[in-house]
């Protein structure tokens, strides 16, 4: 028997970019090559993929086929096919037991496809905690911790972003060992502490299913897994199994300098001088002497470059202090700051400094020095 469905190309092209995204071009097992194409009796069509790690179900309405039935068909195939035909043009798909034919007008496409027995799925069947978080905030603590996760480092706690939830407050933490980026969220119902790891991957594949909007997003966790269900699509993660270190501990608590400094001036006086950064070790200098903030880099051919800021206000009269940083962290997080004018702390030449917008305290950043 032949199921056929037809789908307007602009409702099947972004979920199937969303959902193929996660396949990997190296399998583990030959299946997940490929994506599920459920069909069922309500009218609804299921797509859903898996890398074993991430797997993303989308669901369409479907108008013209009312009929329980299942396969699998090979994802970036698929994708690429229904890409390639015309912008707005309906496309008929039809289906039995072991190919697919993708049609629209006078073009058609015959492809090879498995039943969905090997297919494997995430099992959620309990959560321990739910949550709303609009898709907003979860962009907003994306972009304000991603960049300090670490990369394939041998401490697997490290590679994934940290979510803790205490006292009513959301934690997102991230660190690589140099630097931890912190972004904190008053959660409007009451919920039981709970905290777990999620891998960057998951994490930049989540990112991109994010935007502007207040539109909610339930959030719900237990040990093994993490689901994020959007209107129409549902994202679910594994978890990394390992214990976060307590970044409380890692933070220090006294600092004896804070100057004030516009961010903007700031972030645009670092670009310039990273022209002549050192490319192997990106090390700029910061040199503060009263009311000034000297920003001076050096590369391996002597080339030199400084520039000046004047420091707003700071707390306390100090004598000279010069500590060196990877240019690129302070950039980062100059970016992702909000207000026209932050606050950085330090507490000598060699320990951390902490940077944080001026007014708000949601966000705030720690950086260790380069030893020079």
């Amino acid at each position: 028997m032949e199921y056929n469905i037809t789908i307007n190309r602009e409702n099947l092209i972004k979920p199937l970019q969303y959902i193929t995204n996660i396949i990997s071009n190296r399998p583990v097992i030959p299946i997940i090559n490929n994506i599920l194409i459920d069909i069922s009796e309500s009218g609804l069509i299921t797509l859903k993929s898996t890398n074993l790690e991430i797997e993303m179900t989308y669901v369409l309405e479907n108008k013209f086929c009312k009929a329980k039935y299942s396969i699998t068909i090979s994802g970036k195939k698929f994708y690429n096919i229904c890409r390639s035909l015309p912008n707005k043009s309906d496309i008929t798909i039809s289906l039995n037991n072991n190919r697919a034919i993708i049609s629209s007008k006078k073009c058609s496409f015959v492809i090879l496809t498995l039943p969905t027995n090997n297919f494997p799925v995430i099992d959620f069947l309990k959560q321990d905690i739910s949550f709303t978080l609009n898709h907003k905030i979860i962009k907003t603590f994306i972009n304000s911790t991603y960049f300090s996760i670490a990369n394939n480092d041998v401490r697997k706690y490290l590679n994934g972003l940290f979510l803790e939830i205490k006292n009513n407050i959301l934690s997102v933490v991230s660190t690589d060992g140099h630097r931890l980026s912190i972004f904190y969220y008053h959660l409007k119902n009451k919920l039981n502490s709970y905290s777990v790891i999620i891998p960057r991957k998951s994490i930049f594949e989540l990112s991109k299913l994010v935007n502007d909007s207040n539109e909610l997003v339930n959030i719900k966790i237990n040990k093994g897994n993490i689901c994020f269900i959007f209107q129409n699509f549902k994202f679910i993660s594994k978890l990394i199994e390992s214990n976060f270190p307590d970044y409380n501990k890692i933070m220090p608590k006294k600092f004896y300098v804070t100057i004030k400094v516009n961010r903007i001036f700031f972030k645009n006086a670092l670009k310039r001088v990273s022209l002549l950064v050192n490319e192997n070790t990106k090390s700029v200098t910061l040199f503060l002497n009263n009311c000034n903030l000297k920003i001076f880099t050096s590369n391996i051919d002597n080339e030199k470059a400084e520039e000046s800021l004047t420091i707003i206000t700071y707390n306390h009269d100090f004598s000279n202090i010069s500590i060196s940083f990877n240019i690129n962290y302070l950039i980062d997080v100059l970016n992702i700051l909000d207000n026209d004018f932050i606050k950085i702390s330090f507490i000598d030449e060699v320990s951390s400094i902490k940077i944080e917008d001026y007014y708000k305290k949601n966000k705030i950043y720690f950086i260790m020095p380069m030893k020079t």
